[in-house]
């Protein structure tokens, strides 16, 4: 993703989270291993350094991080999750980088555990088909939020 881009997807985000409107907050953490199917089947060799795997935005008290190597989560850590929301009907707004790849199959995963996503178009970001991303969440999920 250009630098531009996510210098201003990071920025909105980090609005959001100074605004504190939640209870609780999870990230996700995504570390790319030499043995990844990242590495050895698309040449993809980015994240490998600890320092590029940081979370670049600050983490609040109330927030959980979930690493993975993978596009989505462990059923362990969907379960974590479940605990840590503690609640019935639940619901959860989602954002952060590549909507048509991680973001959409942590949705669909939660979704399939009886979470509903909320996808925050406004902090989300694609390097391509963009549009075409939010009309996939839109149609599998049923909406979109473009909280400001």
């Amino acid at each position: 993703m250009n630098k531009r881009v996510y210098k201003k997807l990071m920025k909105r985000i980090r609005n959001l989270i100074d605004k504190n409107d939640y209870e609780k907050y999870i990230f996700t953490k995504f570390i790319n291993k030499n043995n990844s199917m990242f590495y050895r089947c698309l040449n993809w060799k980015n994240l490998q350094a600890e320092y590029s795997q940081n979370i670049c935005l600050p983490v609040p008290n109330n927030s959980v991080i979930f690493e993975k190597e993978t596009y989505s989560l462990s059923e362990e850590q969907i379960v974590e999750i479940k605990s840590y929301l503690n609640a019935e009907n639940m619901e959860v707004d989602i954002c952060g980088l590549q909507t048509d790849a991680c973001v959409y199959a942590i949705s669909l995963q939660l979704f399939d555990s009886e979470i509903l996503p909320n996808l925050l178009v406004n902090y989300t970001a694609t390097e391509n088909n963009f549009k075409f991303a939010i009309r996939m969440f839109k149609h599998q999920f049923g909406k979109i939020n473009k909280r400001k």
